[in-house]
């Protein structure tokens, strides 16, 4: 992607020449340049030409000093500012990490119920505070674990969940030292989240007591993961109930995060991602404006994950200005007045698609400065760190004591997170960051002349993007102009892997499927039926979706039942091949 037209490949070194000699500065720079730098780069050369950023294929210059910032038009109150004020690009926080750290989290999913509250116990004693639920295929796409099309998926790639005995099964946790939970269920999401309610009150536990995120930006998975169920409309509808729903009965909760590291690992650059997320977040905003929310009420409960790759700068930058263009949209577009509207939530997260099946110890490398570069760049609320065997299977439990580590140590002995905003200032550092709000702000203007980002998706806009930036990574991974170690670079033609590798039992499935006919067989049909009718008929008339759903889940109607009674309102969505996701 093309930087700005305000932005110049080379804005200063144009207007570095003698005759266009503006400062004192500049005559200086021009005189290092060519007395001090220009006979090195002759006598020796440069290792490569040019130098880029990783992602964004931006020219990066041998030195930036103030003149880059005077030629972007810089200014420290309106670019930069103070922590905890408006743009908030330093921070949303008034004192940084300095009160308290970012909450450490880790995804998992795997198994039965009774499987994954083992692990989830197990990764509290490591020193984390929150869990990422990632659910199976079957139940993210709205299946049963008996259905003919989820055979050999139950519980392979997360929690298999048919019904509310199983939710209550994993939530035999200590929720006293649960701070944050977020459950990965997208398309599904009024039953995911009548079963986290049902299974709560089931179990006792005070919802008040932790945070809940629920995904529920599905339009992503339009764009890029392919989880979804319904119509993309229809899936907008059902998340604007979920939001509705919990900002009114569990107002503590956050009713909606955007995964835009989906879309990072789509291979989206920088720019891709901030603008296609937001543009994704700001569809959101307008459906429940629509019905009668006001921006200053809603906008605080948004929340983004994001991705960091290996390019340290584009990372740290990219989480910088994603909270300035944040603040702007929601005061230039939106018009918002209360401070907590303008505060962007976000979970970043060292990024999955720089992890490497070869050599997989060299990972521990990569997420460690990945981290590092989190937190730099402000973090957010919450980290959660990827494993380094990843690449090869579910993660053991010496990669999640691995992970978790690497946090603490980051957060502990690199002093780091000691100030805030550190590398604030850098002549870099804010140049590059101008560049991306810029080059967003441009992308995000493009998608809003389409009619939205949901009108984008639908006509193949985002899908095709990501195809092309996925074409070009891949060519520069195949041509060795991005050199990956064990990939492409110092490659071991003999290499053995020897780490421990996570094997989910063979009998699971089985058991999970036998589990689920036993409760069909026990349960109150009668009143099943009566539930799933229920769900039709909000599904048609408009009416919220999570009520009936609650009912229907406290009845034992199952994930895949309650799921159709839906299909059979919204029908399902069939993506041409412009459209299909990438």
């Amino acid at each position: 992607m093309a930087i700005p037209n305000r932005h110049p490949d080379n804005p200063v070194r144009d207007a570095l020449t003698p005759e266009r000699s503006v400062s004192p500065l500049t005559d200086a720079f021009n005189a290092w340049q060519q007395n001090t730098q220009g006979p090195e780069v002759a006598k020796r050369g440069e290792r490569q030409t040019p130098f880029k950023t990783q992602a964004l294929h931006w020219p990066v210059h041998p030195l930036y000093t103030p003149l880059d910032l005077e030629a972007a038009g810089f200014d420290y109150q309106r670019d930069v500012g103070f922590p905890g004020e408006y743009p908030y690009t330093r921070s949303v926080n008034p004192n940084g990490n300095r009160s308290a750290l970012w909450t450490m989290a880790q995804v998992t999913g795997f198994g039965r119920g009774t499987d994954w509250a083992k692990r989830a116990r197990f990764m509290l004693d490591q020193g984390l505070q929150g869990l990422i639920l990632e659910h199976d295929l079957a139940t993210t796409n709205g299946y049963d674990s008996d259905d003919p099309l989820a055979e050999g998926e139950v519980g392979r790639a997360g929690l298999a969940i048919d019904s509310l005995e199983d939710l209550e099964r994993a939530f035999d946790l200590p929720f006293d030292r649960l701070k944050y939970l977020m459950s990965v269920c997208n398309a599904p999401q009024p039953v995911n989240l009548a079963m986290i309610i049902a299974a709560l009150e089931a179990k006792g536990v005070d919802p008040k007591q932790f945070v809940l995120h629920i995904v529920n930006g599905i339009l992503i998975e339009y764009t890029c993961v392919g989880r979804y169920i319904y119509p993309p409309k229809h899936g907008l509808r059902i998340a604007t109930d979920c939001f509705e729903y919990m900002i009114e009965h569990h107002p503590n909760w956050a009713p909606i995060s955007i995964i835009s590291a989906q879309l990072y690992a789509a291979r989206a650059n920088p720019v891709q991602e901030l603008a296609f997320s937001l543009s994704i977040a700001l569809q959101h905003i307008d459906a429940l404006l629509e019905r009668g929310h006001s921006i200053d009420k809603v906008a605080p409960y948004f929340h983004f994950v994001t991705g960091i790759d290996m390019d340290f700068f584009e990372g740290i930058c990219k989480l910088r200005a994603f909270r300035k263009i944040w603040a702007r949209l929601m005061r230039e577009r939106y018009k918002a007045t209360r401070p907590e509207a303008m505060k962007v939530r976000v979970m970043s997260s060292p990024g999955t698609m720089s992890l490497t099946l070869q050599q997989p110890l060299n990972n521990i490398s990569r997420l460690a400065i990945m981290a590092t570069a989190c937190a730099l760049g402000g973090v957010g609320e919450t980290m959660t760190t990827p494993l380094h065997d990843e690449a090869h299977a579910l993660p053991a439990d010496e990669a999640i004591r691995v992970g978790a580590a690497i946090q603490h140590i980051v957060a502990h002995e690199t002093g780091v997170a000691d100030t805030i905003d550190p590398l604030a200032g850098s002549y870099y550092v804010e140049t590059l960051t101008r560049q991306i709000e810029d080059a967003v702000m441009t992308e995000i203007d493009k998608i809003m002349a389409m009619g939205g980002a949901l009108a984008a998706i639908e006509r193949g806009y985002f899908q095709r993007e990501l195809a092309r930036e996925q074409c070009d990574r891949n060519r520069a991974l195949e041509d060795g102009s991005r050199k990956l170690v064990g990939v492409n670079h110092l490659v071991h033609a003999e290499e053995r892997r020897e780490i421990p590798i996570f094997k989910l039992a063979d009998e699971v499935e089985a058991e999970q499927i036998e589990r689920l006919q036993e409760l069909r067989k026990r349960r109150d049909q009668n009143a099943v039926d009566v539930a799933l009718a229920a769900v039709r008929d909000a599904a048609r008339s408009g009416t919220n979706l999570v009520p009936p759903c609650l009912v229907a889940v406290k009845a034992y109607a199952t994930h895949g039942e309650i799921c159709n009674a839906m299909r059979d309102v919204f029908g399902v969505h069939h993506p041409d091949a412009q459209t299909a996701g990438v």
